[in-house]
């Protein structure tokens, strides 16, 4: 599965959880931020659980979506119901324990702890108080003896650290390049060049914005995408009910960006090479004026349009061969066609991408 190919392979993401590990293994309980939804939760979550398994199996990790509790007063009174039997719950009282965190905190018999408890479903506008919550079952707890561990995993929140809590922003590990080097990984036995992989993966991680698991979805049609960008990406997004305002406009912008970032260096390797090797025939035509009417007195200073229309003014003195013309009038084209907002049809977009 991709989910399993991110956790388990991708260098950035599986050092995320190497150090939610670490410091789960030294009883240490973390905040987990994500900006946006968490890629694959459930594997991510099965990935930590057989990770602490493996280094302690006395221990085990309880997971709690507790999406439906927000009250401040709320939060122990759920976790004392969770984790306490019914004698154990008739022992506390608010006057002599103070609140249910401090109780849970100093209770030996709960067996909360012995567990680790992934909490799940924490909303943003309630994450604050079950950072509280938890920092202070953390701040009551006795260092020295057996205690519950608590992995806090929250969604489009601010960042916020607590000297109880540990905090991990998933963004200070992945960045936009994971997102590509997935993709990569992705389409890597795919039957075509490098270059066309390239070009895939950036139009799959453009259109999906580098949200890690569209992107996925997207690199997963393979060529698909780069013949029918647009009704690839509706299909796939109306297969897995994803909703997207403007996707052809959309699709449209994420196939532009992805041609200017690997075409327009071709193009500007094969002016520098034409430049090279025919400067001193192109210097004969110069001085030209450019459409800007400034003066180009130099061939090192010619873009791509001026090479072409100083190499077919002058056809009948072969400045280049006829092959290396031909690819300058594709260039050209190529060039006149981004710079005004449009995009290359598949078949030219492969070949010069594919071009050296």
């Amino acid at each position: 599965m991709i989910g399993e190919l991110w956790w388990n392979r991708l260098v950035n993401s599986v050092r995320f959880l190497d150090d939610i590990q670490i410091a789960v293994m030294n009883e240490k309980s973390v905040v987990l931020f994500f900006d946006d939804e968490i890629p694959w939760q459930d594997i991510m979550i099965e990935t930590i659980e057989q990770r602490l398994a493996d280094q302690n199996d006395d221990r085990k990790l309880r997971v709690l979506n507790v999406s439906s509790v927000s009250d401040r007063n709320e939060i122990g009174s759920y976790l004392l119901e969770e984790f306490c039997r019914k004698e154990e719950k008739n022992v506390y009282w608010p006057t002599t324990h103070g609140n249910e965190m401090r109780f849970l905190a100093q209770s030996r018999d709960t067996n909360l702890n012995k567990q680790d408890v992934c909490l799940t479903g924490i909303r943003p506008e309630h994450a604050a108080k079950w950072i509280a919550s938890i920092s202070e079952y953390m701040e009551n707890c006795d260092p020295t003896k057996e205690h519950g561990v608590f992995l806090l995993m929250i969604e489009g929140a601010p960042a916020v650290g607590t000297k109880q809590l540990t905090a991990f922003r998933y963004t200070d590990y992945v960045t936009d390049y994971d997102c590509m080097m997935l993709c990569l990984t992705m389409v890597s036995d795919l039957s075509c060049g490098r270059a066309e992989k390239m070009y895939l993966c950036e139009v799959a991680s453009n259109i999906a914005h580098n949200h890690i698991e569209r992107a996925a979805l997207l690199a997963a049609e393979n060529l698909d995408l780069l013949r029918d960008p647009v009704g690839v990406t509706e299909r796939v997004y109306q297969e897995n009910d994803i909703k997207v305002t403007n996707l052809q406009n959309v699709v449209r912008a994420a196939v532009w960006e992805a041609q200017i970032k690997l075409v327009f260096p071709k193009l500007e390797n094969f002016r520098v090479e034409i430049i090279r090797k025919y400067a001193s025939k192109l210097q004969q035509y110069l001085p030209i004026r450019s459409s800007n009417n400034d003066t180009v007195d130099q061939a090192a200073d010619l873009e791509i349009g001026q090479l072409f229309y100083i190499c077919k003014e002058n056809s009948g003195s072969r400045i280049t061969d006829y092959a290396e013309f031909e690819m300058l009038k594709k260039m050209r084209n190529a060039r006149n066609i981004l710079a005004h907002w449009d995009i290359l049809s598949d078949r030219k977009s492969t070949r010069l991408t594919s071009s050296h």
